[in-house]
C-alpha cells in the first residue's frame, strides 16, 4: 500500500492502523512531538480538524477528518478518560467549515477512527477515538476512545428503560480527589435540551453545563434522565442547594432567606410543559436533599 494517496477505504484503515502502531513504539509515547505528528501526515500546524485531502479526496469529496486538535481548554466535563465533547468549528469561513465538519461525518459514517490530538505544554498527547455521535443543533461532536480494532468497535444506542438513579462512581486522583464525570453525560444533556438552559433560555454552548439532579457526590448516574441543562452560574446554586424542583407541581422553589430567582438570574419558575424531563425519582431525590439544607 502506498503512503501517498489510499486508493480505497480498506488501505486508509491499514494506514491509520499502521500509524497508531508506530506511534506506540516511540520513547516518548504517548506525549509525542508536534514535528513527529505533522511528518506522519496527522496534522497541519494549528488545524482543528485535518483532513488530508490528498489522502481522502478518492474516498470523499470532503475528506475524511485524519484529526481533531483539543486545545483542553474545555470544562471538566468535556473530556474524561473515555472521550470528548467537540465544537463545531466556527471560523468565519463558512464553507472551509461546513467541509470540515463533513469529513469527520464521514468518518462517523465510515467508522472510520480519528486521531485526537490534546495539546500538553510543548508536547501532544494522542489517542485514537471514534465519532460516536453529532449534534447539528448544539453543533457539537461527540469522540469516544478506544483501544479496539474498528472491526471490533461497536457504539450500542442505550436502550435501557430502567432509570438508575445512583451508581458506585470511582475516584479519580488530580490535586484533590474528585469523582469521575462523562462527557458524554454532557453531550446527551445538550442534545436532549437542545443547547438551551431550562431555566434562563441561554443558548451559548460554553456557558452551559450538565447538571446532575442526583449529584455526581451522592452517586447521581449519569442517565440523561438525571441530568438538566443548565448555565453555569444557574448550576453553581443548584449544587449550592439555593433551588430545586418540587415533585408534585414542578414549580421551582428558592430556600427560605434565601436569594430570589430574580437575583439568580432564573426567568422560568416552572419545567410543567418541558418536552423533556428528568425522572421524577431524580427529582425527588434532589428536592429531599434541599429541604433538609432549608
Amino acid at each position: 500500500m502506498s503512503l501517498a494517496g489510499p486508493s480505497n477505504l480498506a488501505d486508509e484503515l491499514l494506514w491509520r492502523e499502521a500509524v497508531w502502531a508506530e506511534l506506540q513504539t516511540h520513547p516518548l509515547w504517548p506525549d509525542l512531538p508536534p514535528d513527529l505528528l505533522r511528518e506522519k501526515k496527522l496534522y497541519a500546524g494549528q488545524a482543528g480538524i485535518y483532513a488530508d485531502m490528498t489522502r481522502t479526496r478518492e474516498i470523499s469529496p470532503t475528506g475524511i477528518a485524519v484529526s481533531v486538535l483539543h486545545t483542553g481548554q474545555h470544562y471538566a466535563d468535556d473530556v474524561d478518560d473515555d472521550g470528548i465533547i467537540y465544537h463545531y468549528p466556527t471560523t468565519g469561513r463558512r464553507s472551509h467549515d461546513q467541509n470540515e465538519i463533513d469529513s469527520v461525518k464521514t468518518a462517523q459514517r465510515l467508522k472510520v477512527p480519528v486521531f485526537v490530538i490534546v495539546q500538553k505544554g510543548t508536547m501532544r498527547n494522542v489517542k485514537r477515538a471514534w465519532v460516536t455521535d453529532s449534534d447539528d443543533v448544539s453543533r457539537l461532536f461527540l469522540f469516544t476512545f478506544s483501544e479496539k480494532s474498528q472491526e471490533d468497535y461497536i457504539v450500542e444506542p442505550d436502550r435501557n428503560p430502567l432509570f438508575v438513579a445512583q451508581v458506585d462512581r470511582p475516584r479519580t486522583k488530580a490535586q484533590i480527589m474528585r469523582r469521575e464525570r462523562s462527557s458524554k453525560f454532557k453531550f446527551e444533556v445538550l442534545k436532549k435540551y437542545e443547547k438551551k438552559c431550562v431555566l434562563s433560555n441561554l443558548s451559548v454552548v460554553e456557558m452551559l453545563d450538565g447538571a446532575h439532579v442526583i449529584p455526581v457526590e451522592r452517586g447521581g448516574s449519569d442517565d440523561v434522565r438525571n441530568g438538566l441543562l443548565l448555565s453555569a452560574s444557574i448550576h453553581r446554586a443548584f449544587d449550592a442547594k439555593l433551588w430545586a424542583i418540587n415533585p408534585d407541581t414542578l414549580r421551582i422553589e428558592t430556600r427560605e432567606r434565601g436569594p430570589s430567582l430574580e437575583k439568580m438570574k432564573i426567568t422560568v419558575d416552572s419545567l410543567a410543559g418541558l418536552p423533556f424531563l428528568p425522572h421524577i425519582d431524580a427529582i425527588s431525590h434532589r428536592y429531599k436533599i434541599f429541604k433538609e439544607a432549608s
